[in-house]
């Protein structure tokens, strides 16, 4: 461990809890073609055995470091008992270079966990499973660790950018390619990206690859409100592919659950009642999968109907500037956390956001950017009352972006 630099941070992060969070650089050999990379990794306080490992890596010129502080990608990892991984990986020659894993990121990203592994006293790190985001050239970097290492990949999220050759046992491993409409229109800056990720599907899934595309109607290279779709992905792979014990993942059993969608028609049918063409259909894992995906591919987005989680320990604390309240919250997995209300006495008297900026105009909470990295990247989950006293009585409600509220915390009385 000497060759780097690791930093070990115990911060409330996604407000729940107590959780490990850990830095590391691990500088390029000789012949790599990278310049450096940093990596962060988040660890769910309380969890006993890493089942997986969430791989988030940014597109070229990105700083995807901050993908790991992301509150609601940390309630998927939580909900799974997996770490979140971030990193920021800059290259002195071109895209093509660092994104293909054998100039050099692969070793580091392999290196970091071992490390990881060592560092957090949670040695399973450096073999678990990998779910795998990417976004451009993060895109083509996840499908190429896909081919290399199927046998270790939960499922891949492939947003803008994808390589059309993939190994036999790939085709195993299930994949989105995702998409924005305006990167298919010709003369586009982003044209090959459209044109990489259909080829990929149109050649392999005819071969049994368990695919779809998943186009977003409004976007173009941004990554937009595909995180909707994603999170609900990945969620769905986890829960079917992860062993209870070991790290072998559980093959995906073709049966009468799968559900398709037509290549050109979107129209949903279940396999059971299909006739013909299967594989050229769009692979989607179940019917409620299925749903979120079409509503996607219609909209752009997919909205939640859930009520978010109700924030916990509530604590007000008197002082000079009156009182100081500050709560925990698991964020709301599908859509994230829009804000607080907090409740005075049974009146609402604030609702709690984040500072507004260019980046965040409305003032929300958190939101996420071009390459969806969080904005901001980890607010603080307190707010200081002027007008509290002595005896006010405090609830927090969270409210996420359906605008749906949860329940209200239990009620904190100021004490002297």
């Amino acid at each position: 461990m000497s060759r780097f630099a690791v930093c070990l941070f115990a911060v409330i992060l996604g407000g729940s809890a107590f959780a490990a969070s850990y830095d590391l650089d691990v500088p390029p050999e000789p012949t790599e073609k990278y310049k450096s990379a940093a990596f962060r990794i988040w660890i769910p306080d309380g969890v006993k055995t890493i089942r997986a490992v969430i791989i988030r890596q940014h597109g070229c010129g990105r700083d995807g470091i901050h993908h790991s502080d992301d509150l609601q990608w940390q309630a998927l990892a939580k909900k799974h008992d997996a770490a979140l991984l971030g990193s920021k990986l800059t290259y002195s020659g071109s895209c093509g270079e660092w994104c293909f894993p054998k100039n050099g990121s692969e070793r580091a990203l392999l290196e970091a966990l071992k490390t990881f592994a060592k560092a957090s006293e949670h040695p399973e790190l450096e073999a678990a499973p990998w779910a795998i985001w990417g976004h451009s050239g993060g895109s083509i970097w996840a499908c190429e660790l896909a081919s290399k290492f199927p046998e270790r990949v939960v499922a891949v999220w492939g947003r803008s950018g994808a390589i059309t050759d993939f190994k036999p046992a790939a085709l195993a491993v299930p994949i989105v390619f995702n998409y924005g409409v305006k990167e298919s229109e010709k003369g586009s800056q982003f044209y090959e990206v459209s044109v990489s990720s259909l080829k990929a599907f149109e050649t392999h899934r005819p071969q049994g690859a368990l695919w779809a595309l998943a186009v977003d109607p409004k976007s173009s290279h941004d990554c937009r409100e595909s995180r909707t779709l994603a999170i609900a992905f990945f969620d769905a792979m986890l829960k079917e592919r992860l062993p209870k014990t070991g790290v072998t993942l559980l093959p995906i059993q073709e049966d009468d659950s799968r559900w398709l969608a037509g290549p050109k028609s979107l129209e949903l049918r279940s396999v059971k009642s299909s006739k013909g063409g299967m594989k050229q259909c769009h692979w989607l894992p179940n019917e409620s999968y299925g749903k979120l995906w079409l509503e996607y591919c219609r909209t752009g987005s997919v909205k939640d109907t859930t009520v978010p989680p109700t924030p916990t320990d509530a604590l007000a604390k008197p002082g000079d500037n009156g009182v100081t309240l500050t709560w925990k919250a698991e964020c709301d997995l599908e859509s994230g956390v829009k804000g607080f209300a907090v409740l005075r006495d049974g009146k609402r008297v604030a609702v709690v956001g984040s500072p507004k900026g260019k980046s965040n105009p409305e003032g929300h909470f958190q939101i996420y950017d071009y390459g969806d990295e969080p904005i901001p990247q980890n607010p603080p989950m307190s707010w200081n009352d002027a007008e509290g006293k002595i005896g006010s009585k405090y609830e927090v409600i969270q409210l996420n972006f359906a605008d749906l509220e949860s329940k209200p915390s239990a009620a904190t009385v100021v004490a002297k």
